[in-house]
């Protein structure tokens, strides 16, 4: 009986991590999903020992952070996280020939244009955060021959931090939820993309390595539409169970947020339904069902879920000011671009 192929699922993402933790996969396929950290990111000698001694078949990569909380506080981390960590493992995987399998964001792009993106458009990022994302998938192209960068929208789920979950438990409390007005995505069930993940994944490893090369897909919910429109839905479906909030919208200058998320980054996703069959699924279902089960699984008072919500302190700080292999950020730009205000 031969050893069953071993995928690496490489970064706790807060977001994902409880629903690609538990995915189930086809006989013959063990996943393992592992600390970035931990490891070997950042420390690539470590991660060079570990990838050889775990011998993976696939590299799944959600390393990067799909969240704009705290990043104009921490460019560094930022950086450390997208660029530097993607790099070293793009580097380790290709020069071993392993398919690698990376998540990252529409924040690549600077939002400000009317028509969906495509992945042949040129990454203009105006934040940290996807300036930084856009040096990782360079490092990927120049490092693995064999991988798939797969752009998603905002990412929520009944489990894990999420931008859902932060605005029941904040509507919980009553009073005033402020939601930017002028964000537009394609807000993206985590559920699904998982599967797409996986059926994704299993397409690399049937593929003949001489026949799969390097390809950049998107893929996030549909229709597009703006945060507040968003926070509209979830919190009418909320009502029923007491979470109703006075949503206020807002620009992201009302509290000086320098380092907000790109404006419009609706995205084209016609490429991975050609290519791999992936049907962009309808946010609004997928979200009344989120809803449904926060709802009706949370406890707790209103200040225990709020601090339930808080993410865990990055464990990449450490390692950042004795790792500068990746050189600064894309653009030679140290600041946020875009000018608020």
């Amino acid at each position: 009986m031969s050893a069953p192929h071993k995928i690496l699922i490489i970064g706790r993402n807060a977001a994902l991590a409880h629903d690609l933790g538990t995915m189930l996969w086809p006989a013959g396929l063990e996943a393992r999903m592992v600390d970035g950290a931990e490891f070997g990111l950042l420390d690539i000698d470590r991660l060079r020992r570990n990838i050889d001694a775990l011998a993976p078949s696939l590299i799944i990569s959600v390393v990067g952070s799909a969240s704009t909380d705290r990043i104009e506080h921490g460019r560094t981390v930022t950086q450390a996280r997208n660029h530097w960590a993607v790099g070293d493992l793009a580097e380790v995987a290709g020069h071993r020939d392993i398919p690698l399998l990376h998540l990252s964001s529409d924040q690549v792009f600077a939002g400000d244009r009317l028509e969906a993106y495509r992945e042949t458009d040129a990454a203009d990022a105006i934040s940290v955060l996807g300036q930084s994302q856009a040096a990782g998938e360079a490092e990927i192209r120049a490092h693995c021959r064999r991988h798939v960068i797969l752009r998603t929208g905002w990412l929520f789920s009944a489990n894990g931090h999420n931008m859902l979950r932060t605005m029941i438990s904040l509507g919980r409390r009553g009073g005033r939820v402020h939601v930017p007005h002028d964000h537009v995505s394609g807000p993206t069930p985590v559920r699904e993309l998982c599967a797409a993940l996986r059926q994704i994944a299993l397409r690399m490893l049937e593929t003949p390595p001489a026949e799969f090369g390097g390809h950049t897909l998107h893929f996030s919910g549909a229709p597009a539409a703006t945060l507040y429109e968003f926070a509209e839905v979830a919190i009418g479906r909320a009502a029923s169970f007491q979470v109703a909030p006075d949503l206020v919208p807002i620009t992201p200058s009302r509290f000086g947020v320098t380092g907000a998320p790109a404006r419009r980054t609706e995205l084209d996703c016609s490429t991975a339904t050609t290519m791999f069959g992936l049907i962009q699924p309808d946010w609004r279902k997928a979200l009344a069902d989120c809803v449904d089960e926060i709802c009706q699984t949370d406890g707790g008072t209103p200040e225990q879920r709020i601090a339930a919500l808080a993410e865990t302190p990055l464990p990449y700080r450490g390692f950042v000011p004795e790792n500068r292999r990746r050189g600064a950020l894309p653009f030679g730009v140290a600041m946020d671009r875009r000018r608020v205000g």
